[in-house]
């Protein structure tokens, strides 16, 4: 996977839904984290806008169509928020399923609620708007209090999620009833990946794994420190996971930043493509890095800790063998790259 492609900036204003161009919705706006799909022969993204006045910030999905040149199809950008029904109204980084030929998109509502919450809804085929009412992914067992990347993938008809990479833990999704999804471990998997996290840190969720042959790759997320201060978090006297009052939390955060200064990559890795599901590879350094996209354009940073971004949320395995892969950068714009 060493041969990059220019990558293709989408232009944040044309994804933004006509509904959501009122007077005063823009004055703030980030369109990032996109994801990809095929469906039914029509190339699709999702993705997040985040609009309006600091005070009164929207967290929305947008919808669309590409074409071949992966330019947006005029008239089919859907205010995909909009449509749904139930569940936290904060929606955060989609991802595509295809479930025994039925389109979702599964998003997060970050850390509004502890533990956060994973909504998955059913969308129509032909009008992108969604069909059921959220539902709320429900793990059987202990979990973190903010997982925003857990992975769905339909494996010869049984729907899966990658719940963790190392140890690579692999989840059941039971789809029937209603109300909350039942989430249960189906086989974990220790593994070392050392090699890659030493440096560029612990591999976390990014695109839903794509089956290739006889293996399911996947394009995920991770983050290093690059403050020189970064030491002194050793003795930072709140720990990780401690629940704060929420303004407390905002001042924590501010004080803590010049110590906590991150950067995130993508990298790749994949993982038998049956029963328990065992990895074979992940790659040695990162794949999709910030220093090669654009620099930030805005003065204020939607992420404060972050000197650059790199965070893949969906990935197409081309017939010439390239891998399309969807994501955001610097939490400000969508891009799209051939690797």
């Amino acid at each position: 996977m060493d041969m990059m492609f220019r990558a293709t900036e989408l232009d944040c204003q044309v994804l933004v839904p006509a509904v959501w161009q009122r007077s005063g919705e823009l004055d703030y706006l980030r369109v990032y984290n996109p994801a990809i799909v095929r469906f039914r022969n029509r190339l699709l993204m999702a993705y997040r806008v985040d609009s309006g006045r600091r005070t009164t910030m929207q967290r929305r999905i947008g919808l669309c169509a590409l074409d071949d040149r992966l330019n947006v199809v005029s008239g089919s950008v859907v205010s995909l928020s909009d449509t749904i029904r139930g569940g936290d109204p904060r929606h955060y980084d989609p991802r595509f399923l295809v479930y025994r030929d039925q389109l979702f998109v599964h998003y997060n509502n970050n850390f509004m609620t502890r533990p956060n919450q994973i909504y998955l809804v059913e969308l129509d085929p032909d009008t992108l708007e969604a069909r059921s009412p959220a539902r709320p992914l429900h793990l059987d067992g202990p979990r973190q209090e903010i997982e925003k990347n857990w992975m769905l993938f339909d494996h010869e008809g049984d729907l899966l999620a990658v719940y963790q990479i190392a140890p690579h833990t692999i989840l059941r999704v039971d789809l029937t009833g209603q109300g909350a999804i039942a989430c249960r471990p189906l086989h974990v998997t220790d593994w070392d990946v050392s090699a890659y996290a030493d440096r560029f840190g612990a591999p976390c969720g990014g695109a839903p794994p794509v089956r290739q042959g006889d293996a399911y790759v996947s394009f995920f997320h991770s983050r290093y420190p690059v403050s020189p201060l970064h030491w002194a978090l050793r003795f930072w006297p709140v720990k990780p996971g401690t629940v704060l009052p929420r303004y407390v939390a905002a001042v924590e955060r501010r004080l803590r930043r010049p110590f906590a200064q991150v950067r995130y990559v993508a990298g790749a890795y994949a993982f038998e493509a049956a029963p328990p599901f065992r990895p074979r590879w992940i790659t040695p350094e990162p794949v999709l890095r910030p220093e090669d996209e654009p620099p930030y354009r805005h003065r204020h940073r939607a992420n404060p800790s972050a000197d650059g971004i790199v965070y893949p949320c969906g990935a197409i395995l081309e017939d010439d063998g390239r891998w399309l892969v969807s994501y955001g950068v610097n939490d400000e714009h969508c891009c799209l790259r051939h690797v």
